[in-house]
């Protein structure tokens, strides 16, 4: 596993694991007795695993099980930084089984001690307004996709877990970027923060495969969604671009 986080490097991408464990021996190592069948198994095992973000205080965390970890259990236990914004920084851990299944998982936000050890990008702080301005700065040159939509009149909105961008769209011209448009956006592509992190900074351009697989998900117009799935691959490589030109 990879050594614990400096917050004065912390940055959305940051990861620790994966690495494998058994649950036993983790509890027993850390002096935690649990008996078999007791909840919490999973999210006991991810707080011993995982380091705190240093000089700073959990203020929040949500967990979510699809299958309960057992103590006998053998894990593969990891995490990401999904947001470092005004001094916050939010987390993803996930526990996988040895098939890549996942079991449970879980979102923290940390508060530091001292707002400005790390500093947020706007490059990937991903459907935030400066993001969408700098998306839409970056799509506004490329033919590709203004071509794609040049006779559509319609709103693509962008959902990055509960924070909501919409690209107000006419003929091929991105006309407007804003959290809400007045009768609401066409479609919206909806995705938790951890997976926009592996499309945006992942070695691969692999959009199209996890659309085809079903990784995501949206909600308004199905068939207009469907249709615009290269326009939606422009904006995700668009998104990839920015994320390299702020890391260089």
């Amino acid at each position: 596993m990879s050594t614990a986080m400096s917050p004065k490097l912390a940055a959305v991408g940051d990861r620790t694991g994966p690495q494998s464990f058994l649950v036993s021996e983790i509890l027993s190592a850390a002096g935690v007795s649990l008996p078999a069948g007791s909840p919490g198994v999973g999210v006991t095992a991810a707080d011993i695993v995982v380091p705190a973000v240093p000089d700073a205080n959990r203020t929040q965390a949500q967990w979510k099980t699809d299958r309960p970890v057992g103590v006998n259990d053998t894990v593969i236990i990891e995490s990401v930084i999904t947001r470092v914004a005004g001094g916050r920084i939010e987390r993803h851990i996930r526990l996988r089984d040895e098939a890549g299944t996942i079991l449970e998982s879980g979102t923290e936000t940390w508060i530091l001690d001292d707002p400005a050890a790390a500093v947020s990008t706007p490059e990937l702080d991903f459907c935030s307004a400066e993001w969408g301005n700098l998306l839409s700065d970056s799509l506004e040159d490329d033919r590709g996709f203004t071509s794609s939509l040049s006779t559509w009149d319609g709103t693509i909105g962008l959902r990055c877990g509960d924070r909501e961008l919409h690209l107000r769209v006419y003929k091929g011209n991105i006309i407007d970027v804003t959290r809400r448009v007045p009768h609401g956006a066409t479609f919206t592509f909806v995705a938790p923060a951890h997976t926009w992190v592996d499309l945006v900074l992942s070695d691969a351009d692999d959009f199209m495969r996890r659309a085809i697989s079903g990784e995501f998900s949206s909600t308004g117009d199905g068939y207009e969604y469907l249709r615009l799935t290269k326009p939606l691959n422009m904006i995700i490589a668009h998104a990839r671009l920015i994320a390299r030109k702020a890391d260089s």
